[in-house]
């Protein structure tokens, strides 16, 4: 097989691949090329199939009743990939004819099971996703023209929250199996759960599910909240098949005793679990199709642009197993020289992320209870007075060259330092919102509390006021304790006998005052505005 000769490429990515463990088969959408004569194809993968023992192979099928010749010669290679595109397991079939329909069982990509699922896993589903690469090479004619088409299959999830209490926590002094009180409604899905204590003072949730035979695959996350209501990951899991499982978490019950008054107040003890599933459908599609052509075919790439009306852009392709080409796009329009240089400079955002992303230099980590995170000491500390003093002074934390932070997540840490590097919030959500903003407070980074400030104030709820009217007093954050007063004030019907609110009385007496008094000076300017 010549590696000069054009080719066709479909890159199919699977997302969620890892609850694929128990499927039989997964099918590719459909793909064909202009390159192909008119023929169509698709790939199946078999990620459980009893026949191949213990191996995922991928195969290739010609569809039946395509437009194209009866008989198709090809050479073809099948490779799964690793995230940056290198090649991880590859296999090259020559000369193979092909009629409709046809599947030849024998030249399949094969590959262990345990080393995809448990071994080499990182490799082969980075971020939970499996990437196959398929080339065709046309034996009958020389083509000019090479295509690069992407496919996308998303296995659907579905996620079901759960949260369970332990009173008197601190009573339990022997080690067993403590059964947690469910608040949230289980809706016959879950049977129990259980928090163990084990005699090396070690912890785990154990969950017992309802017998859900169409489900073979999930993943755990546990939460402990705070006296904040913030939740801290400190376990996860992933199990297949059976109904009972064991995720140990990443504190010990000494820690939570000697934190207790952060951990459980009132001597509750709160731990949310969330648990990740497949639903029954996958969802497929194909991404876009690219023309890429050889930088020696120049001419011919300008004549063929001119007979297909193609509106051309040049953009380059980087593939470390490809011909490195120029690829032409039917939807781009002409740029020139000069705008392309500028899109391939990069920002000092963009290498600061780059030197944070691949831990080029750094000299110090911050270390959660759950991972560690490489950092550099001088972005730390131009963007916190606090890390800056930790770094100048002779504390634990410029000797040791890491910063123990135990009250923050390891998702919580991992935000803010992206931030802290580009000036960047990614998918902010309430939960985690709250969590920065307590971080921010803590390492007063005036810029980040600002942001997180903002959003908490767009995303005021009846149901989450009183917990911003209580975050803001903690952190004696003034504008945002005025707008959620002013909000409580707008909406006091509904806020005021909720049970957000009772709570709220009950343990903030002083805090619910000076409410009711924003709301007392509220009601009585628009009486006076609009007696005047």
């Amino acid at each position: 097989m010549s590696e000069n000769r054009n080719f066709f490429t479909f890159i199919w990515k699977i997302k969620n691949f890892n609850f694929c463990s128990s499927r039989v088969l997964i099918d590719s959408p459909l793909f064909f090329g202009h390159v192909l004569g008119g023929t169509k194809w698709r790939l199946y993968l078999f990620p459980n199939y009893s026949y191949f023992k213990g191996r995922v192979a991928c195969y290739i099928q010609r569809e039946v009743n395509d437009s194209g010749p009866e008989q198709f010669e090809l050479d073809y290679e099948l490779s799964f990939l690793a995230g940056d595109g290198s090649i991880l397991h590859s296999e090259v079939f020559l000369e193979r004819l092909y009629t409709n329909g046809y599947m030849d069982w024998k030249k399949a990509l094969h590959v262990n099971k345990d080393e995809v699922f448990l071994h080499k896993k990182d490799l082969f589903m980075p971020d939970d996703a499996l990437t196959i690469r398929c080339r065709m090479w046309n034996i009958q004619n020389s083509i000019s023209l090479s295509e690069r088409v992407f496919a996308e299959t998303l296995v659907e999830t579905q996620c079901k929250s759960f949260v369970g209490t332990i009173e008197k926590f601190s009573c339990f002094e022997q080690t067993g199996k403590y059964p947690l009180c469910i608040i949230s409604s289980t809706k016959n899905f879950l049977s129990s759960m259980n928090l163990c204590v084990a005699a090396d003072d070690k912890l785990a949730i154990e969950i017992e599910l309802a017998n859900h035979t169409s489900i073979s695959s999930y993943k755990y996350k546990i939460f402990i909240r705070d006296i904040f209501r913030n939740k801290m990951k400190y376990g996860q899991g992933e199990f297949h098949e059976n109904n009972q499982h064991t995720i140990p978490l990443t504190l010990s019950k000494k820690h939570l005793m000697e934190n207790k008054r952060f951990y459980f107040p009132s001597d509750v003890l709160t731990i949310e679990c969330k648990i990740i599933f497949p639903t029954d459908k996958v969802i497929k599609k194909i991404d876009e199709q690219e023309y890429v052509f050889d930088y020696q075919d120049t001419q011919e790439m300008i004549s063929h642009a001119k007979k297909t009306n193609f509106s051309l852009k040049e953009q380059h392709i980087f593939d470390c197993h490809d011909k490195e080409g120029v690829t032409f796009n039917r939807r781009s329009t002409d740029v020139s020289s000069e705008e392309h240089h500028d899109r391939n400079l990069t920002t000092l955002k963009d290498d600061l992320n780059s030197l944070l992303k691949d831990s080029v230099l750094c000299d110090t980590k911050l270390k959660t209870a759950t991972e560690t995170f490489p950092a550099h000491i001088a972005v730390l500390s131009a963007r916190s007075p606090v890390f800056q003093t930790m770094f100048i002074t002779d504390m634990k934390e410029k000797t040791n060259k890491c910063v123990n932070i135990d009250d923050l997540d390891a998702d919580t840490v991992r935000r803010m330092l992206l931030f802290m590097y580009t000036d960047t919030l990614d998918d902010l959500v309430y939960e985690s919102a709250k969590n920065l903003y307590f971080a921010a407070d803590k390492y007063n980074i005036v810029s980040l509390k600002h942001k997180c400030s903002n959003f908490l104030k767009q995303e005021l709820l009846e149901s989450n006021c009183c917990d911003v009217l209580l975050l803001a007093d903690k952190h004696q954050d003034k504008d945002l304790k005025i707008v959620a007063q002013d909000y409580i004030a707008e909406n006091d019907e509904a806020v005021l006998f909720s049970d957000e609110w009772k709570n709220l009385e009950k343990n903030h007496p002083q805090l619910t005052l000076e409410v009711f008094r924003a709301v007392y000076m509220k009601n009585r300017r628009s009486k006076e505005h609009a007696l005047s």
